[in-house]
Parts: C-alpha cells; structure tokens; sequence
C-alpha cells in the first residue's frame, strides 16, 4: 500500500489556500470503497451519502451506518484507514492534525506533526490501520464499555449488543503493535500482536478475558490488509483532501479583549481561549438506593 505522510498541494490549479508555517486543521476523509447498504453523513456539512459510484471526500466530522450485508473502506487524510462492516454504527468526534508547511515556488509541502482523534463505536466491526500516525499523535476508540487506545497499530474491535438482554459481547485483537483497554472499573487490559480481549455482559462490568488470536480473527486482519495492498492512492487524493479540510484557531496567543472599566477607561483583559483535551475517564458513580420502612401502626390504620 502507498502511503503519503506529506501533502503536495498544487496551489495554482486547485487554488488550495496556504497555509502558516504550522497550522492546526480539522481533517478531512474520502471513501475508497462501498459495498451493501451502508451510509455516511457528514456532520460538519449535514450532508448524507449512500451512492459511492465515484471517490467521495468530506470533512473528518463523520458517521457511518451500515447493515448485515453493508461495508466500508475509509482513508483519512493522516493517512489512517478504516474498514467497518454492519451491522452498527460507528462516528468520528473529533479529528485535528498539525501540520508544518515550506513553499517551493508553485508547490506547498506539508507534513503532518501529529493528529488528534477520536472515534465512537457503539455496534458493528471496525477494522484500523494506524501505523502511519506520528508517534506524538493520540487516538482512542471511545465504546459503551470503555476506551481503547493505540498508535502505530493494525487492530479489530467487534462490538455486537442483545437489546432483549441488554448485554454486550464484543472482540478486540492487534496484529501489529499494542492496544489498550481501560473499562469503566478502572481496570486496564494489554494485549500485544497475536492477542484478543473477549468480554461479555453489562456495559459497567464485562466477564473479561485475554487470550490467543482465533483462526477467524486472522483472516478478517488478512483480508483486511490485501485490501490495502490493492488501494491506490496517488498526490491527487492526498490535494482533494486537504481541500476538504478546515483551519482551526491557532491557540499559542492570547486573545487581549478591551472592555470599559466604571470610569470609562479602557482595561486590556487577557483571555484564555477554552482549549479541550484528553483527560483521564472520571470514576463510575455508585448508585444510591433509599429504603422506605414500613408505615407504623398508626400510619397503616389511615389507609
């Protein structure tokens, strides 16, 4: 499979704006291939695609919705690739990338820092290519039973859910790399390349065990990454999505806000935009049940 961890933007053909010499952007993803009855929406533009006749591209602000039959192959613009198969549902919430770029003339050459992402699986198969990442990125898979995290990884994670009895059965295994589950217990689980998480139950407290990939696992990863092999991607998609990403504020200044002060002079304010991070997952509240006693024998004579 080819890779671009650089973006050649051809500024005069595609008039694709510059940008500083390091940049935050919001960013962007196109559909390789689709199969089934699968849909994806655009969040950020409240747009809805479910014909894939030609290559799609939208901005990183994404979800997708497939049936049994449905599938779906996606290539972002930090050179990630996603594969999710229904049925389920699974949305990007958040997707930034920093970029540095050097112009040379007609051409603008950017190179991606690190990213930030994060996705949420509620149902379905999801299959990830993360080893194009540059090590200072994050990216966690946000699921009802806890977070997994990992960079530099090619890893599954199965998630199927019973709505008679609300229980959840669900898979995560790596063939390259490491990945990691932190539940809503606090508890974390490892698991290198060639090892699964299997977990069944609640949401709160899953029966969870470690164990060996299953022969079934391998060919989903093996399949997965002869999919990649075939997928062509060429300097014309990696310029198409960067059209389609989107400049974010530079936080590194202060914002300095003039307000009045009681006698009419102005007074600088330095103002701090809100910045929002990664930040460990709060503890699980215990639920409180009360008990009522029983009415006295005064109280029961009223009724």
């Amino acid at each position: 499979m080819r890779t671009f961890p650089k973006f050649v933007i051809l500024l005069l053909v595609f008039g694709v704006r510059p940008v500083a010499a390091e940049a935050w952007v919001r960013g962007s993803a196109m559909v390789v291939e689709a199969s089934g009855e699968v849909q994806l929406t655009d969040t950020a533009a409240g747009k809805t695609y479910q014909d894939f006749g030609q290559a799609t591209y939208f901005s990183g602000m994404f979800s997708s919705q497939a049936q049994a039959d449905g599938s779906i192959l996606i290539h972002t613009s930090n050179a990630m690739t996603l594969g999710f198969r229904g049925g389920g549902y699974f949305s990007v919430e958040r997707f930034e990338g920093l970029y540095e770029a050097q112009s040379t003339g007609e051409r603008e050459e950017l190179t991606e820092i690190r990213s930030r992402m994060i996705l949420n699986l509620r149902r379905g198969e999801l299959l990830i290519d993360s080893r194009s990442l540059t090590a200072d990125s994050k990216f966690v898979v946000e699921t009802p039973f806890g977070r997994i995290s990992s960079v530099k990884a090619v890893l599954l994670v199965r998630i199927d859910f019973d709505y008679r009895s609300n229980i959840y059965d669900f898979t995560i295994s790596c063939t390259e790399g490491t990945v990691r589950l932190s539940d809503k217990r606090g508890e974390s689980y490892l698991i290198y390349a060639g090892q699964r998480i299997s977990g069944a139950g609640s949401y709160l407290a899953p029966a969870i065990e470690v164990g060996e990939q299953t022969d079934q696992i391998r060919e989903k990863f093996e399949q997965f990454l002869s999919r990649l092999d075939r997928m062509e991607l060429d300097e014309m998609d990696q310029t198409k999505l960067w059209a389609h990403t989107k400049a974010l504020a530079d936080f590194s200044d202060v914002e300095v806000v003039v307000s009045p002060s009681n006698d009419g002079r102005p007074v600088e304010q330095a103002r701090r935009p809100r910045v929002i991070e990664f930040a460990p997952r709060a503890e699980t509240i215990s639920p409180f049940r009360g008990e009522v006693k029983p009415p006295s024998k005064n109280q029961a004579e009223l009724f």
